[in-house]
């Protein structure tokens, strides 16, 4: 391709196809004790996109091969807003324009502002960054953060500071290198993904209407102990996702109605990094699948019973390469069908499941560390999803697990929504509090 043009790799078609799904766009909300340097973050941006330059582009939806097109200049306007607030309005002010999606064919793919809160006299910062999840997952965003912020505490000493890290290889298939060679045929050759119509169970939400009193929301929900949580893991074999699973499944049980033969499956997001070497030179790209999780109806009497019965099935999924399914056939169509025809063929074959969650992982704390500034709250969420969808995600900084649904619903969806948050955090809480997980339900 052109040097102002950047191929369109296998999932950023992929997240293209899904935006009447979700608004194919991840976020992070940052409330600080004092006040961010305007013009060094404005610096900060501009050495940041020149090295993820993929950033500061429009996604060009070719009938036959779709690509990145590169802008011509900068503009920091398109990237950076500031906003004035107060006590009142601050954190709903800055989480609505989180809440708001980056339009990838308008571009850029990343959007920022700053909230400046004055209360009592005292100035606070909020920075809000929206971002293309067609252009990278949640490891791709948390690189570009890591970056950001390197950027941005060096230029604080000298403003001459080049961005030392940049985009590497997009390559959706660099994991395969990683797979023995027995593994990698066993890959390639699992072509299936499929959820019947038995297991595409949804959450009882309203049916979506753009503007019928829908608004995108972040509801959210923070749980202290995480360290206490992956004790309990350790003590009984259990992985933090089995438990995470378990709590999210046993309240979905609860909610979710369910006819003669039908079961819930819920998909759960996996990092494809997982088949890799911790120290792999892994890109700036969209490196993620999914597995399905369907245990039956059956979780057991106790909140331990059910994670035994995750553990059980995620065990067997981990031994049959968990995420690799459907893969190669994906691949072949990206490959065979011209963009358009691929989209069709999409939403002809492709049965979207309705419920799914995605472990974002670990923020480190340096990640988000901007100058000498403390973070006071985060939110880190993926895609809004259109009802009849729902996706909880969660991430994990410090010592705290803290969950969010984003979703576009009524205010009624809202509270079923915030209730199922309640009961999921509720039980994790119990968990680092210590309290037995084998007394019954």
């Amino acid at each position: 391709m052109g040097a102002n043009k950047i191929k369109a790799e296998l999932w950023d078609n992929m997240q293209f196809y899904f935006k009447d799904y979700n608004d194919i766009s991840m976020r992070c909300v940052l409330y600080f004790d004092g006040t961010l340097d305007i013009e060094v973050l404005k610096k900060s941006i501009k050495a940041v996109a020149d090295k993820f330059t993929i950033i500061n582009s429009r996604f060009i939806r070719n009938p036959i091969r779709s690509y990145w097109k590169l802008n011509d200049s900068f503009d920091i306007t398109d990237f950076l807003k500031v906003f004035e607030t107060d006590a009142s309005n601050h954190r709903s002010a800055a989480e609505r324009y989180a809440a708001l999606p980056v339009d990838p064919i308008k571009g850029p793919q990343m959007k920022a502002a700053v909230f400046r809160k004055t209360e009592n006299g005292v100035k606070s910062d909020c920075l809000v960054l929206r971002f293309s999840h067609m252009i990278a997952d949640g490891s791709g965003f948390s690189l570009f953060l890591k970056a950001f912020t390197d950027v941005y505490n060096n230029k604080l000493k000298n403003e001459a500071y080049v961005c030392k890290y940049g985009m590497g290889n997009r390559d959706y298939k660099q994991f395969y290198a990683h797979l023995s060679k027995e593994d990698r045929i066993r890959a390639k050759n699992m072509t299936e993904y499929r959820f019947s119509k038995h297991e595409r169970l949804k959450f009882p939400l309203e049916t979506y209407k753009e503007n019928a009193g829908f608004e995108r929301r972040l509801l959210t929900y923070k749980v202290d102990g995480f360290h206490a949580v992956r004790t309990f893991c350790k003590e009984h074999g259990f992985t933090f996702n089995d438990v995470i699973l378990a709590a999210y499944i046993s309240a979905l049980m609860k909610r979710v109605e369910k006819e003669d033969g039908q079961t819930l499956a819920v998909d759960c997001i996996l990092n494809l990094r997982r088949y890799m070497p911790a120290d792999a030179d892994v890109g700036f790209c969209n490196l993620v699948s999914k597995v399905k999780v369907n245990i039956g109806n059956n979780t057991g009497e106790t909140f331990l019973d059910a994670c035994k019965i995750v553990h059980a099935f995620m065990d067997k999924t981990k031994d049959n390469l968990a995420g690799l399914g459907g893969l190669t056939l994906l691949n072949l169509m990206d490959r065979i069908f011209p963009f358009e025809i691929g989209r069709i063929l999409i939403k002809i074959f492709y049965q979207n499941p309705l419920i799914g969650l995605s472990n974002i992982g670990k923020v480190d704390k340096k990640t988000v560390a901007f100058g000498n500034l403390n973070v006071e709250d985060i939110v880190m969420t993926g895609t809004v999803k259109y009802t009849p969808y729902m996706l909880l995600s969660l991430i994990t900084y410090e010592d705290s697990i803290r969950f969010c649904i984003a979703s576009a619903c009524t205010e009624k969806d809202g509270a079923k929504l915030r209730d199922l948050l309640s009961d999921v955090g509720g039980q994790i809480e119990k968990i680092a509090a210590g309290e037995t997980a084998g007394a019954k339900k």
